[in-house]
């Protein structure tokens, strides 16, 4: 009868069937076909599901645990990593993966004291509406397209440090243009248009 779970080591890794090649210390010693060992996902990780299909990234080399199907040597399952004795990672949680999707039908919410995206391409957000309850920070240029609409609560709606440069259309504030306006030079002619 074989131990409950026997070290083993990842030599090779099959994507499409979720299956391995697995050197088993002591058992496959110079064998010339390593055994074919079957991943036992986490309840909630599903292969095959449609479009939440998911996929657990194993390494060659990866150390693992086995445990075999009816106690068969033949038939080997990986039922989790192997961690090393030292040098582990300390305080961090990490995941890894070619590609990561999350998908929740409803709320998906994360509670921290400091959340930083590092993306080396872009952030391409897609709502119909984003909500900031604080202040906004933009560092480097920020364009609008759509237009821009705002309100103060107190004071000036905006504050501006530096010039402002308007092209292909008037500034109107109360009604009137900056660039169209007259003045009535007492009880001569208005004036001339503004000038550059």
């Amino acid at each position: 009868m074989l131990p409950s779970r026997v070290p083993g080591i990842v030599r090779s890794y099959l994507a499409a069937s979720r299956e391995c090649r697995v050197e088993i210390p002591g058992l496959t010693d110079g064998a010339d076909v390593l055994p074919l060992a079957e991943i036992e996902y986490p309840i909630g990780d599903k292969s095959r599901a449609a479009s939440h299909a998911t996929e657990i990234e194993i390494l060659p080399g990866d150390l693992v645990w086995l445990a075999f199907e009816g106690g068969d040597p033949r038939y080997p399952i990986i039922t989790g990593f192997r961690n090393a004795r030292a040098g582990n990672a300390i305080d961090w949680r990490r995941w890894h993966h070619a590609n990561i999707e999350l998908t929740a039908d409803g709320i998906f919410r994360v509670n921290c004291a400091r959340y930083e995206i590092n993306a080396s391409e872009m952030v391409d957000v897609k709502t119909p509406q984003a909500t900031f309850s604080e202040k906004v920070t933009s560092i480097g240029l920020l364009t609008y397209q759509g237009g821009l609409a705002g309100s103060g609560s107190g004071g000036a709606s905006a504050k501006i440090q530096g010039g402002i440069e308007n092209t292909g259309g008037e500034i109107i504030s109360n009604g009137i243009g900056v660039e169209s306006h007259r003045h009535e030079e007492h009880d001569g002619p208005p004036t001339g248009p503004a000038k550059a």
